[in-house]
């Protein structure tokens, strides 16, 4: 019998299967998509130093090291106000304070990690029943069993017919994302401003930027409806000069953003993980830093989802308040917040400790 059964074979999923192996569980990985299913992803990703030592642990940074993008400083400001703030790798006591790097280069280097005895491509799950000893998993007319099971990386209607709920918080903004270039080096600089209705940050990534542009529904259309010179000269207007003169855009997209939590997250043997279990908003990126913390506790307490619970609850509950407080705090124009919100961040660039503190809780990715 296996010790687990992953339901979903995405970077999370597949870091799960990686860090269960190495605590020497028994595990099996399903995944409805055929192998190789998402290296061509280009989306960007945002990885914390405390992600990419978990990452080193199962083995696959010297595959990443030479796609992955070093964060060495990040620069944020308010659009229309007062106060900044510079975040340094050495404020955070490493070497970078994150990496940038593309979906479809995680989903590859983790893939040549997982065994083919540990994970069945092309294989839907159907249902899962809790028995007395455990857990039946139902995929491709195959009832397969297990001490229990954790699903990851959506699970889409599963999730509902296992008996979780979901509840969901609609920022009622977009995400407009892209690749962008200016006319200089970025020099491992990340940079965050806070606009009218949330954050616009700029990602190093290889010779360029990768943007995450928060607007207006509306705003956002019409945005990328623009040709490339408009849309770099509406960019360099809401932005600034501070990175330099916008030169070039490709890869243009937009999304809704919202905060989906499941609940419960534990159902006796049954665990979600990853973006099953919690879809955050992007400001700080700590989205798949907190499913990869989840899969890599998950792996430590397998099969007793009980404890795995407990363990996560504190971590989860603080970041998804912290991000979603955050995405609030600089969306909103309401009477002497601009003053408030300028302060802190004069705050937290003229005290040596505080900037201390908070470097190093992002980059081990724990609030």
């Amino acid at each position: 019998m296996f010790d687990a059964i992953i339901v979903g074979g995405g970077p999370v999923g597949q870091f799960l299967a990686l860090a269960a192996a190495r605590a020497g569980r028994h595990i099996l990985l399903l995944e409805a998509k055929p192998a190789g299913a998402g290296f061509n992803d280009d989306r960007t990703l945002a990885l914390s130093w405390g992600s990419w030592l978990m990452l080193q642990r199962v083995g696959v940074t010297e595959q990443l090291e030479p796609a992955a993008t070093p964060i060495l400083r990040i620069h944020v400001s308010q659009r229309g106000g007062f106060g900044r703030s510079e975040l340094t790798a050495n404020d955070g006591g490493v070497s970078a304070l994150g990496y940038v790097i593309g979906y479809g280069d995680v989903q590859r280097a983790l893939a040549q990690r997982v065994t083919a005895s540990d994970v069945r491509y092309h294989t839907s799950v159907d249902g899962i029943d809790q028995v007395d000893d455990g857990v039946v998993v139902h995929a491709a007319g195959e009832n397969i069993a297990a001490r229990c099971a954790i699903v990851a990386e959506g699970g889409g209607p599963l999730v509902a017919t296992l008996g979780f709920s979901q509840r969901e918080k609609d920022y009622g903004v977009h995400a407009l994302v892209a690749r962008v270039r200016t006319d200089r080096s970025h020099d491992g600089v990340a940079y965050e401003r806070f606009a009218a209705v949330g954050p616009l940050a700029l990602l190093p990534r290889s010779d360029s930027f990768a943007l995450v542009w928060t607007l207006a529904p509306d705003d956002a259309q019409a945005v990328l409806g623009l040709d490339d010179q408009a849309f770099l000269e509406r960019l360099q207007r809401a932005f600034g000069w501070r990175a330099g003169r916008f030169i070039a855009v490709a890869e243009r997209g937009a999304f809704p953003l919202v905060l989906r939590q499941s609940e419960p997250r534990v159902r006796d043997r049954i665990a979600l993980v990853g973006n099953a279990a919690q879809t955050l908003h992007p400001v700080a990126g700590q989205g798949l830093n907190l499913g990869l913390r989840d899969a890599w506790l998950a792996a430590a307490h397998l099969p007793k989802l009980d404890e795995l619970d407990r363990a996560r609850r504190l971590d989860r509950a603080a970041t998804v308040h912290f991000t979603d407080a955050l995405a609030g705090i600089f969306a909103n124009d309401w009477p002497g917040l601009s003053w408030a919100r300028g302060l802190g961040l004069a705050a937290l660039d003229l005290l040596p400790a505080a900037r201390r503190t908070f470097a190093r809780t992002l980059t081990l990715g724990r609030l």
